[in-house]
């Protein structure tokens, strides 16, 4: 059984590729199906033309193509893409990872490509239940509803658990506007928030650098710098929570959510999508807030410690390769 995935980003130093994907096809390619499409520096132009051989098409937030180098264009592409994979008969399983775009440019167009996705999909994948929700008959069936997969990484987070956190709040991974970082950072100002806060993480939009110097004090200390997973489990071990501050506007599912579970961490995040699935787990420590005020109340709880036979069967359960063996049975399907 052959698939073409999309996006299969070129890695090297300048464009790193999204470890979802890579953990994905890594995870398709172990479940003994072929990757028809190497990784390419241009993802959508590189399969386009191509000849239509495979039997399935994965396509990860291919709606979003407007936002990058000649948007429009993608966009078109990426239509007569569609087209010419349903004319040759093959199947399109599309991966609902967003509840809209996290930008407000080009939204006609990408409500467009979210139309024709809509349509033309054989399946339609989510990774949080609110995802069952958008999409509306008579298309709603094509949609299933699969957790997003993570790594066990509580092996590294274990071997010195430290009962005097330095901080109590950790934001991490790349800082972008729609991530609610600053929005976090104004009211916690504003408020003159008793709360410890450390932010780490890579910040490529120089002004939005500025405005988040601007608005810290000092019970907030700043890192413009991508960190390594080893790093991230000795923050996360010198934070009561992590906190993922996000747009409840856009969000669905959270690499940042996944990926702190994998080292044991208790996390808080908006009332949507994965983080409210999750809030009411038994396994795991997952809290929402409704408005940002929630968040003090929730560090200043007496909340339940770790489960580490929690965390492990969660993190188990939701393994990349159980992921696989879900998608070959929606494949087999």
């Amino acid at each position: 059984m052959k698939a073409t995935i999309y996006p299969n980003l070129f890695y090297n130093e300048k464009v790193k590729a999204n470890p979802y994907i890579k953990d994905f096809i890594s995870a398709l390619y172990d479940s003994g199906i072929q990757i028809a499409n190497p990784p390419h520096k241009n993802p959508l132009f590189s399969i386009c033309f191509k000849i239509i051989n495979s039997d399935f098409y994965f396509f990860h937030w291919i709606e979003d193509v407007t936002n990058h180098k000649f948007g429009y264009l993608q966009a078109f592409m990426a239509v007569i893409f569609i087209v010419r994979i349903k004319l040759h008969g093959k199947k399109i399983i599309w991966f609902l990872h967003n509840k809209s775009g996290h930008t407000t440019r080009h939204i006609k167009i990408r409500k467009l490509l979210v139309k024709i996705l809509t349509k033309s999909a054989d399946y339609i994948i989510t990774h949080a239940s609110d995802g069952l929700e958008i999409i509306e008959d008579p298309y709603k069936k094509k949609v299933i509803f699969i957790d997003h997969p993570t790594k066990n990484r509580i092996k590294f987070s274990t071997e010195s658990k430290n009962l005097s956190p330095a901080f109590d709040l950790l934001i991490w991974g790349s800082i972008s506007r729609y991530k609610g970082v600053l929005e976090f950072l104004r009211f916690a100002k504003k408020t003159d928030s008793p709360l410890k806060i450390k932010i780490v993480g890579k910040c490529k939009d120089n002004q939005l650098c500025r405005e988040l110097l601007e608005e810290s004090t000092e019970l907030v200390d700043i890192e413009n710098r991508s960190i390594s997973f080893e790093e991230l489990c000795l923050y996360i071990e010198n934070a009561k929570f992590v906190l993922i501050p996000y747009s409840a506007e856009s969000i669905l599912s959270s690499g940042i959510l996944m990926d702190s579970l994998s080292f044991g961490a208790k996390v808080i995040g908006p009332d949507v999508g994965s983080f409210r699935d999750y809030a009411s787990s038994s396994e795991v420590n997952v809290y929402t807030f409704a408005k940002f005020d929630d968040i003090e109340y929730i560090v200043s709880l007496n909340v339940e410690p770790v489960s580490i036979e929690g965390y492990t069967r969660f993190l188990q359960r939701n393994s990349w390769s159980n992921f696989a063996k879900k998608i070959s049975d929606v494949i087999q399907s």
